[in-house]
């Protein structure tokens, strides 16, 4: 019976491929020229990593059958031309080192991966757990493959490449789990997902923790091929496993949260010293049967080369995950460019995003100042910075940041620049068709990525368009099923729509998940309110000061309720304390912006002196430009109308591109002071071309108010068109879902029972005054529109 020869194995190290059998060498994919002499003795020390090949054994195998030569000469060229051919240095060796008077070691280390399996390696030991086992320091370990060993040298495992401590950390991330190659391409889909483990750090060295592993996200993120499943769903995940929701994500945990995910694989990096230099290793590992279908190392001299050697190797990495050539030359940006060169700032804005996923908004924001105070030119510091001032309408913090990150964008990845140029115009400029566009781009060359989704549903959301945005939602939690803020979105979006049904089932959905975040409970707040559910209402506002920024936030959505029965006086006390709760956590825009809309609700009902004094509190509080909007809005319903047109025409001058401000604000105010001047057809014509954004959701009320609909419907009363007012207002009354609590849903009601009335319809005019007066017979009794609306309902009996 014939033995079956044993296959020859393909070495790599660092950015090199050798084939012995060919007698090829590759470096980066690029074949690099050598000799024959200067390879034979490569491959002799490839055949045994981190062991001394003595020079007698040297000589056997390179010189042997009597041939003669001056052998120290010819060795000593052999090696220094091998080290040319490897851009090696004897006095400062990465590959090879002379042992003097004894021979030479190569030191680096090295993967050894055959055409195909051999016999003595079963599919079961290369398992993870096996691996794992080994780094745990119990006794199974892998099977030494039977070497060849030429004259004179001992016989060591081929695929021992470290010593101690750094080898057993490569196991136990799956460096080692390589030992074959499979020339079977493992592919990915954008469909596909995988979970990126922590990284596995035996230098001693904390600055690597958690900054290695957000390094290799921004890498691997380049990718259109590639969706990596959220830390959030991570979290979510280890939770529904019984384990602590921060707990390290390595080695089997990662195998686990991927099969309970539905992923494909797992990709899990490793770093550790060898003398004075570092090795990155990283390796996919599929999710179903725990085996290893790619790995890639590099090595960095200094800590200050490191994010570099990991980008180059995630790049490969990327390669042997099935990614096409052009992809990756398209989509290659390097890390330490499109990042930071500084570890430190890397590390403070990984800590920052588990800091916001952890305890809120608010927590990152030191985290995410400590890297750009690192790196000045960190410019996804300042875009995630910007997203984050956004979400606690903090704008002019918002706008500063998405500003620098912009013009920083230079420095980032494709995926990153799209990103920032999206919050540069949604935040900076305004421009919400421009930002919907460049999502979209995101979203054809990206479609995996469910943030990029949420925040293209989000600006069709906020700019009425309600079906599309619904869609998109309904996209992204597909994605991301632990994302509390899509439940949200989608939920909004439906009730907009008047599914709310589906807007209930959503969020009984998200509570299933365990989903409380500030946003979702104001979301079900307003569902509450919708379905005239006072008890959950006071329920969830008694819950609120135990969820992160949530507070404030539903006192204001109290202080709405009460406005819209006509509490004017409790409602007023409401606002003054969420503002009050909002600056004292630092938050004076978002304070300044809660007094700012107090103020317009005051100026609603007629309360002229109180909206004044509340708006000069806003100014003093904020210069948003959210609040100098609003500012104009009140002056133009006190009164105050070449100071409310003054305003307006600074607004168009400083924001020529910004959708909400000429499209919606700009029209709105303008209307609102030609009403307040008895001059109806002017304030008709102000709104004339904008009913399209009648349904917006501008970022100056966290509700769709429809505003312009409201100072339409009161224009056409000015210019003495009965039947369009009550059109008007009948938009109001037609969608509760857009309005939620905000009380021109019960003003619209009087506003109707007059345009009813000078249409001389007394029956309907007379319903609707009853309507109102109902909703409001616990108002404030002084209010002026109060006082005037019995007037008029009595006159018209």
């Amino acid at each position: 019976m014939t033995t079956a020869p044993h296959p020859t194995p393909t070495y790599r190290f660092g950015l090199f491929e050798v084939f012995p059998e060919s007698g090829q060498i590759f470096h980066q994919g690029h074949r690099t020229k050598i000799q024959e002499q200067p390879f034979r003795l490569l491959v002799a020390l490839l055949e045994h990593p981190g062991e001394i090949v003595t020079r007698e054994s040297l000589r056997q195998l390179l010189w042997s059958g009597g041939t003669f030569v001056e052998f120290d000469q010819s060795l000593g060229t052999a090696v220094t031309k091998l080290r040319q051919a490897l851009g090696d240095d004897a006095d400062n060796p990465r590959f090879i080192e002379t042992v003097p008077k004894r021979g030479y070691r190569f030191i680096a280390p090295v993967y050894a991966d055959l055409e195909e399996p051999s016999p003595s390696v079963q599919t079961s030991e290369l398992k993870i757990e096996s691996l794992l086992s080994v780094a745990d320091g119990s006794s199974q370990s892998l099977p030494a493959k039977n070497v060849e060993k030429p004259a004179g040298v001992s016989a060591a495992p081929r695929f021992r490449f470290l010593v101690g401590a750094a080898a057993l950390l490569l196991l136990a991330t799956g460096a080692w789990l390589y030992v074959r190659h499979q020339r079977r391409v493992f592919h990915f889909t954008p469909q596909d997902s995988i979970v990126v483990a922590d990284f596995a750090n035996s230098t001693g060295e904390p600055v690597f923790d958690d900054a290695l592993k957000q390094g290799l996200d921004v890498g691997l993120e380049q990718s259109p091929m590639i969706h990596i499943t959220s830390d959030e769903k991570s979290s979510a995940v280890l939770t529904q496993m019984g384990r602590p929701a921060d707990s390290p994500v390595t080695g089997t945990t990662a195998i686990e949260i991927c099969q309970r995910t539905g992923g494909k694989a797992t990709v899990q990096g490793s770093i550790s010293r060898l003398g004075t230099a570092y090795v990155i290793g990283l390796t996919a590992i599929r999710c179903d049967n725990g085996e290893p279908v790619a790995h890639e190392q590099a090595e960095a001299l200094r800590k200050e080369d490191v994010i570099e050697a990991l980008g180059k190797t995630t790049s490969l990495l990327r390669t042997r995950l099935g990614e096409s050539l052009p992809s990756i030359q398209k989509y290659d940006a390097p890390l330490e460019q499109a990042t930071t060169k500084s570890l430190e700032a890397l590390k403070a804005y990984s800590l920052a995003f588990s800091a916001q996923n952890k305890r809120g908004d608010e927590a990152s924001i030191p985290l995410f100042q400590k890297a750009i105070q690192l790196d000045p030119d960190f410019a996804m510091a300042y875009g995630e910075l910007a997203a984050v001032y956004e979400n606690r309408g903090e704008s002019e913090l918002a706008r500063e940041n998405a500003a620098k990150a912009y013009e920083l964008r230079g420095r980032t990845t494709e995926f990153e620049r799209l990103s920032i140029e999206s919050w540069y115009y949604s935040a900076v400029t305004g421009d919400m068709e421009k930002a919907a566009e460049v999502l979209e781009m995101t979203r054809q060359t990206y479609p995996s990525d469910p943030r990029a989704l949420n925040d293209l549903g989000a600006i069709y959301g906020n700019m009425g368009v309600f079906g599309k945005a619904a869609d998109i939602y309904r996209e992204t939690i597909k994605l991301d099923s632990s994302s509390a803020t899509s439940y949200g979105n989608l939920a909004v979006t439906l009730m907009a729509i008047g599914r709310v049904d589906e807007a209930n089932a959503t969020l009984a959905d998200a509570a299933k998940k365990s989903l409380q975040t500030d946003y979702l409970l104001q979301v079900n707040y307003w569902s509450a309110f919708l379905r005239g559910d006072s008890v959950e209402m006071k329920h969830l506002v008694s819950i609120a000061p135990g969820v992160p920024d949530a507070h404030s936030l539903l006192l204001a959505e109290q202080s709405d309720t009460e406005a819209y029965s006509g509490h004017f006086e409790k409602a007023d006390r409401l606002s003054r304390a969420a503002a009050a709760s909002m600056e004292s956590a630092g938050e004076k825009e978002a304070a300044g912006l809660c007094l700012a809309q107090a103020a317009v609700r005051e100026a609603e009902v007629g309360n002229s002196a109180k909206a004044n004094e509340l708006i000069a509190q806003a100014l003093s509080r904020s210069r948003d430009q959210s609040v100098t909007i609003l500012s104009a809005l009140v002056m133009a319903r006190t009164g105050e109308i070449e100071k409310a047109r003054a305003i307006a025409g600074q607004l168009d001058h400083q924001n020529p591109a910004s959708t909400f401000v000429q499209k919606y604000w700009i029209p709105t105010i303008r209307a609102g002071a030609s009403v307040q001047a008895h001059q109806g057809p002017e304030a008709v014509a102000a709104l004339a071309l904008y009913e399209p954004f009648d349904f917006a959701t501008p970022g100056e009320f966290a509700k769709g108010t429809l505003y312009p609909a409201y100072v339409r419907g009161q224009s056409y009363l000015a210019a003495g068109d009965g039947a369009k007012a009550a059109q008007e207002f009948q938009k109001l009354l037609d969608h509760p879902g857009i309005v939620l609590n905000y009380p021109l849903g019960a003003l619209a009601r009087l506003g109707r029972a007059r345009a009813e009335a000078m249409n001389h319809d007394v029956a309907k005019s007379r319903e609707d005054y009853e309507s109102f007066l109902v909703l409001w017979k616990d108002a404030d009794a002084d209010l002026p529109i109060l006082v005037q609306a019995r007037q008029e309902f009595h006159a018209l009996r």
